[in-house]
């Protein structure tokens, strides 16, 4: 069945993500406290559902204990439409544990940060980091659904939940009321692959802007990737009514526009590390059809205008 795109006229900020209207293929998306639940946000209950398996594990990588809290029905609906794609399951825990391990590195130097999650979905991190006052931003019925199973009163940490619909409020008015007192992180993660590099562009721009010494932590996947390794998994996000825009090289948009890489961690060589990926990390640049950066968890800085000026 056809579905017509939503317009680019209603991205605001970039982090409107690219959806399509119209019937699903065998999943009906429910209300979720009386909003409907968007395309791109039927991903969240795919990415917990993964955490609380994990979990549940004998070895869990993650050990996102809370993941299960979240869960529903409709949530379990669509963790099953995903659940023989091992590879991407696999990449979500990796990327998650080590973005975990990225911030808690960060909160032991400065406990004081301010950690900002963009498109936060079912994340937990608040609860199980130690530190930080924390911000997530997710459209109103995810952040309705979690109020209503995790309350941020139950948080050791200070957190606040922000309500935003990406594809009609500005992304940069909601950070603009945001006061943080310490240095801000902001984590965006298994997002960049659904905008395009405009959308990107408009997001960075408005990150400079608003936040002059930041990080970011990411994850971000390669087109070539996504084609010698995703093809079962963006058909089945194409039924769900969202599609990836993978570039060719996105960690390039961030450092030909104003960013320097601080760190990048491949996360199929992380996979070894986990046991998860059983080929030893010397063969995976051979064995791969791909650079094994094309997927790949980075963290950015901006860049020092005059870092290269020798007087």
């Amino acid at each position: 069945m056809s579905r017509p795109r939503t317009q680019a006229g209603s991205m605001r900020c970039g982090f409107a993500c690219n959806t399509e209207k119209g019937e699903r293929d065998g999943i009906e998306g429910p209300e979720l406290n009386g909003l409907a639940v968007k395309p791109i946000s039927s991903l969240a209950f795919y990415c917990c559902g993964v955490r609380m398996q994990d979990a549940q594990s004998v070895r869990p990588v993650c050990g996102d204990n809370y993941a299960r809290l979240f869960m529903s029905d409709y949530g379990a609906d669509i963790y099953e439409l995903f659940r023989e794609e091992e590879n991407s399951n696999a990449s979500i825990l990796v990327r998650h544990r080590v973005i975990d391990e990225l911030l808690q590195d960060q909160l032991q130097q400065r406990p004081d940060s301010c950690i900002i999650t963009i498109g936060a979905g079912f994340d937990s991190r608040p609860y199980r980091l130690q530190g930080g006052s924390w911000f997530e931003l997710d459209d109103p019925h995810v952040v309705a659904w979690k109020n209503e199973r995790l309350s941020t009163s139950d948080c050791a940490n200070p957190l606040q939940r922000i309500s935003i619909d990406f594809t009609s409020e500005p992304l940069e008015h909601k950070l603009a009321a945001l006061h943080p007192a310490g240095p801000v992180i902001l984590v965006i993660e298994g997002v960049f692959i659904y905008l395009s590099e405009q959308e990107i562009l408009q997001s960075l721009a408005a990150f400079q802007k608003l936040f002059p010494d930041h990080l970011i932590i990411c994850d971000l996947v390669s087109r070539a990737m996504v084609a010698n390794y995703g093809h079962s998994l963006h058909a089945k996000i194409q039924s769900l009514g969202t599609r990836f825009q993978a570039l060719d090289r996105p960690e390039t948009v961030f450092t030909l526009n104003g960013y320097s890489m601080r760190d990048g961690i491949s996360i199929v060589e992380r996979a070894v590390d986990f046991g998860i990926n059983r080929i030893p990390k010397l063969w995976l640049r051979f064995c791969l059809n791909c650079d094994v950066m094309g997927n790949a968890v980075y963290v950015f800085e901006p860049a020092d205008p005059y870092g290269d000026l020798v007087i």
